[in-house]
């Protein structure tokens, strides 16, 4: 029997400005790609009595898609930090990645598969595969806290000590990592080591929690469970990478934390389910999408969604997600300019898009049939049109993001199970019904309130 090679242990050379600003947009797409994968999973689970298990598995199902979105909402702060990290040296946010599915290959060594399935013990498994430190020692998960101070001290020894790959300046930059805690200790070392990164406005950045101006008041993100490092300077760009690495791989945790990292929350999930023994999930089919776009490069992973009904769903689904990254980047970048006007902005707007929309029409999905002629019901496919941008003039964005509010409210009207509700389950009927009476208020309230967006 063949031992597997032990992980390595290496950094990759950032040499400049603009390197490190390449490699933080490869950490950005990361952290963006997992945290859809995560949601999709926890979206896929059963929640109802009449979906075949008893109330135990229901609560233990529930409990299981509570900790995904746990994970899943902290992703989200990682990439919320990566932006900040990327507009502290300058760089604009961005919330570019591929649609799914796309080959491991995509990133290198590090052997990260990026496709949407269902909650299950292979796609649990992956997801802790995701998170894993490295060096993993054994019972990493059951540590007690001097075990864990222990192996903390000597895993970031190993690391500050790993050798960087070298690479001659008449090379071509072509970063690749070997896993997620690779990446992130290369671009620990470049914010250490570079000099005269920190060009960007600090005002232009998203943050909250402790030392933010809204620490402990009802304005602060962490009525929203969302904790953002303002990055100023070496020491807070530090700060901001240690907690990424502290919540994901646990391999800078404190020994009294490690049982709440990614990692070992997944662990716990996936040894609940073999002794579990029960599916949880709804029978959801793998990379539901509603058009084979020009990025996919594996398209017969792909599963087009051919049920008219649920088509609809699933092309506003992808609608809403557009606009809240729309409205998303439009907050990191005006933020600077005009704070009370963008925080207002942001619990009026942002943040009911993502919990109204978003995630109820993304549950839907997994209750409908993805198609005409077989089995299978459909998802979320989180799809992107191509690049997701901001227009400079707000003048043009404004009436930009009011026409996407005002087509939305307008089409959710027009979806068939909505005209035709006999059709369908009235449980779901009822949702999507709701679902369109918020965005028509919405959109009401947008083009009533919002009208001096960009300027005050």
């Amino acid at each position: 029997m063949n031992t597997p090679a032990p992980p390595t242990i290496r950094t990759h050379a950032i040499h400049n400005r603009e390197e490190l600003i390449q490699v933080l947009g490869i950490a950005s797409e990361l952290e963006h790609n997992l945290m859809c994968q995560y949601l999709f999973a926890a979206y896929s689970l059963k929640r109802y009595p009449d979906e075949g298990l008893t109330e135990a598995q229901l609560d233990q199902a529930r409990g299981w898609g509570s900790l995904i979105t746990m994970v899943a909402r902290q992703e989200m702060e990682h990439l919320g930090l990566v932006m900040n990290l990327r507009s502290a040296i300058g760089a604009p946010p961005s919330f570019n990645r591929p649609n799914y599915p796309q080959p491991v290959t995509r990133y290198g060594k590090a052997d990260i598969d990026s496709v949407l399935t269902r909650f299950s013990t292979a796609t649990i498994a992956r997801f802790q595969k995701f998170e894993q430190p490295h060096p993993l020692p054994p019972g990493f998960c059951a540590m007690t806290v001097d075990e864990a101070r222990r192996h903390r001290e000597q895993a970031r020894a190993l690391w500050q000590s790993a050798p960087a790959v070298p690479r001659s300046p008449l090379e071509p930059f072509d970063f690749h990592f070997d896993s997620v805690q690779g990446l992130y200790e290369s671009v620990r070392r470049a914010f250490r080591d570079l000099p005269g990164l920190f060009i960007g406005s600090p005002e232009a950045q998203i943050f909250g929690g402790p030392g933010s101006p809204y620490a402990g008041d009802m304005d602060d993100l962490n009525q929203y469970d969302v904790d953002l490092v303002h990055v100023t300077d070496k020491d807070s760009a530090l700060q901001a990478i240690h907690i990424i690495l502290e919540q994901g791989e646990g391999i800078q945790a404190p020994p009294d934390y490690v049982e709440h990292t990614h990692y070992c929350s997944f662990t716990r999930i996936l040894n609940e389910m073999r002794d579990a023994g029960f599916d949880a999930a709804r029978p959801v089919v793998d990379n539901p999408l509603t058009t084979l776009h020009m990025d996919i490069t594996t398209p017969g992973e792909v599963n087009l969604i051919t049920h008219p009904d649920t088509l609809q769903v699933a092309v506003l689904f992808n609608r809403c997600y557009e606009l809240m990254l729309v409205l998303l980047l439009y907050l990191y970048g005006s933020r600077g300019r005009y704070p009370q006007r963008s925080l207002e902005f942001t619990n009026a707007i942002f943040f009911p898009l993502m919990t109204m929309f978003v995630r109820p029409l993304a549950e839907t999905l997994t209750q409908l049939p993805a198609f005409a002629d077989r089995p299978g019901n459909a998802g979320p496919g989180f799809e992107l049109p191509g690049e997701i941008v901001v227009l400079s003039d707000f003048r043009y964005l404004w009436n930009s993001i009011d026409d996407h509010f005002r087509s939305l409210a307008d089409d959710f009207g027009q979806l068939n199970i909505l005209r035709q509700p006999h059709d369908h389950p009235p449980a779901i009927v009822e949702r999507l019904r709701y679902t369109s009476e918020n965005m028509r208020r919405l959109s009401l309230d947008w083009h009533s309130h919002w009208t001096d967006v960009g300027y005050t």
